[in-house]
């Protein structure tokens, strides 16, 4: 058995688990430490085996030289190089246990436990592997396992023998019985183990995995061994002619079986791979549409799968099915206009009749897809409700999937404690009275108590991701102050003409608006920010000290989106600000110039604007276009003249 290169037995017995897929190796795979637990397991482990070794090889170099030492140690060593992956496990199978067996039982414990020594060494040196923790395992338990196995065989055949008086038949049966289980015992749980406590995980768990076809392949290999033996004097020809055609014939079936069960599982994994791939895909679509939720699903799927845990779910089709829906449930939100969902301010009754059809459409584009396990349903009915007042179906309690109402309770509680277009956001501790209110009403109350139990564990994971975040971003170099935004992208014709008509647009304003203020962002597109080219005085000094980033705020999704905003809220670009300034309502509208974009236009006011106050807004913005227009034209006719007279 190798640690690391196998999980529960060594290489070249009859299971050995595949040095690709341990799960020592998954959790440290370029580690060459171990920690104290580990050592000490191993020293321990050691320490036995360095006994056993010795013992044998005393025994050994005094005893005469047996030819069958020799040729079973080379056979050992050689077949262990031939095996068979187990389908479905990480777990190999060959026959060298069945010369390890033959050894014990022919030649005795000691030559035995000399050449599985000598093969865990050869093992190590073969794969390379730098940790000295592992090779001294590898070494010291198949010869600690191996020694114990051969000392409970004879002690127990020359019991039984004495009691029922049949040397050649009870005795070995019973010997071959307990050679065989203590040698599974004692290499499967020392292994399993040692990998157990390297990789932290539990001892129980990785030892089920595998137990049942080690027990199996151990006394099968024990039982070959003992009829191969004749009477402990020699191997019996006759047994080894008639059994070996029927090892290779068995070795070639299997094998060809093996392969292609493998293939099979191999395509499972191709076509799980292209599932992960799809779902991802669809993912990043509907992060990238929906601006005012960004990051919103990342959280959902992290937070979903540990309430799912919370709450006991273990069936793997399930929890494949819900980790994939939490991603994709607003996946019907593609089909939803870019100016419904991205709108920085309340929804009308019709645009929010759009946005509920998501649930729906979002359905019935995974349809399409054709997931092996449950994600539809879930999609489908995320927002149904526990009285069942929900959409789209109007299911009730139970008849609602698990999946849905877990993942019901988790997005409500994310979108509350995010900022969004038409408010700010919640505290945990003003999210969490709602979902309380709602408990029992809009949520199942037995997932609501789960989520709010764990919340505390979710909140610790969430400051580990962006810890994890912050630190591979540390290399980023910081963002530019917003003078050095203005002086990198300056297009000195834009801005001057748009600080000379933004002084003219705010006297306008003023007559408008009483108390109204007003600014005219330019936008610096290398760096994706907006910075004022002019503002009133009263928020000059806020928006120069904090530059609006493009796609966020009200005048950075004006900007992204093109489309004007009438009567959002004033703290979207503002923030704290807005309250002390006394401003409540944000109307802002794109300014262009010869077919570009060259300006945000945004007002503030201390109420919302009528509609013929919003349109004279408008056809501000539009007069702050022409100045531009005008402005480049008459830099493009001076550049020209400028040229002319250089050429003549």
């Amino acid at each position: 058995m190798a640690l690391g290169a196998t999980r529960g037995r060594r290489p070249g017995m009859t299971m050995a688990t595949d040095p690709q897929s341990t799960a020592m190796d998954q959790t440290t795979p370029t580690s060459t430490t171990a920690d104290a637990n580990t050592w000490l397991f191993v020293v321990v482990v050691a320490v036995a085996g360095a006994l056993a070794l010795m013992r044998a090889a005393a025994i050994t170099l005094t005893a005469p030289l047996n030819g069958y030492v020799i040729v079973l140690g080379v056979l050992t060593i050689v077949a262990g190089r031939f095996c068979i992956k187990i389908p479905g496990r990480s777990a190999t199978v060959s026959f060298s246990d069945i010369f390890v067996f033959t050894s014990l039982v022919l030649v005795g414990p000691a030559p035995a436990t000399l050449t599985v020594a000598i093969d865990g060494l050869w093992v190590s040196v073969r794969q390379r592997d730098p940790r000295a923790h592992r090779t001294l395992f590898n070494v010291a338990e198949p010869a600690l396992s191996t020694w114990a196995a051969g000392q409970v065989f004879f002690l127990v055949v020359s019991h039984v023998s004495t009691l029922t008086g049949t040397p050649d038949l009870m005795g070995r049966v019973a010997g071959t019985i307990a050679m065989a289980g203590t040698y599974f015992l004692l290499n499967s749980v020392l292994t399993d183990s040692a990998v157990a406590i390297e990789s932290r995980q539990s001892v129980s768990e990785i030892w089920r995995q595998n137990a049942a076809y080690l027990a199996v392949n151990d006394y099968a290999a024990a039982s070959l061994a003992t009829l191969l033996v004749r009477n402990g004097s020699g191997i019996d020809l006759e047994v080894v002619s008639l059994v070996a055609p029927l090892l290779l014939l068995s070795y070639a079936a299997y094998k060809s079986a093996a392969t292609r069960v493998e293939e099979a599982h191999q395509h499972v994994h191709e076509v799980e791979h292209l599932y992960s791939a799809t779902i991802e895909t669809l993912a990043i679509a509907v992060d990238a549409k929906d601006q005012v939720t960004h990051g919103h699903i990342r959280r959902v799927q992290r937070h979903t799968v540990m309430l799912a845990d919370r709450l006991g779910m273990t069936d793997g089709t399930e929890l494949k099915a819900l980790r994939a829906a939490s991603l994709l449930h607003d996946v019907g939100k593609l089909a939803v206009p870019d100016y419904v969902l991205n709108k920085p301010g309340r929804l009308t009754g019709s645009e929010f009749d759009r946005i509920k059809q998501h649930a729906n459409t979002g359905a019935s584009i995974l349809t399409t897809v054709e997931f092996p396990y449950p994600v539809v349903p879930i999609v489908r009915h995320h927002h149904e409700q526990w009285s069942g007042r929900g959409y789209p179906d109007g299911l009730a309690g139970d008849a609602i999937p698990i999946g849905a109402r877990i993942l019901a309770v988790v997005d409500c509680f994310d979108a509350l404690t995010s900022d969004r277009p038409y408010r700010r956001k919640m505290t945990d501790v003003q999210a969490t009275a709602i979902l309380l209110e709602q408990r029992g009403i809009m949520y199942d109350a037995r997932v609501v108590d789960a989520f709010i139990e764990l919340l505390p564990e979710l909140r610790r994971g969430d400051m580990d991701v962006q810890q994890r975040f912050q630190e591979g971003a540390s290399g980023v170099p910081p963002l530019p102050s917003p003078d050095r935004i203005a002086v990198a992208d300056d297009d000195r014709v834009t801005t001057h003409a748009l600080r000379r008509a933004g002084r003219s647009a705010a006297v306008d304003v003023a007559r408008l608006i009483p108390q109204g203020e007003c600014c005219v962002f330019v936008p610096a597109m290398s760096c994706e920010w907006l910075v004022p080219a002019y503002a009133t005085p009263a928020i000059g000094e806020v928006l120069a000290r904090e530059p609006v980033r493009i796609g966020e705020g009200l005048s950075g999704w004006v900007a992204a989106t093109r489309h004007t905003i009438v009567n959002s809220h004033a703290d979207l670009d503002l923030g704290d600000a807005a309250q002390r300034l006394g401003l409540t309502s944000c109307t802002s509208t794109p300014v262009f110039a010869l077919g570009d974009l060259a300006a945000v236009f945004t007002v503030y006011a201390r109420r919302p604007l009528s509609a013929a106050e919003s349109s004279t807004i408008g056809r501000l913005g539009q007069e702050l276009g022409l100045n531009v227009a005008r402005a480049r034209e008459a830099s493009v006719d001076l550049s020209e003249r400028a040229a002319a007279v250089s050429v003549a």
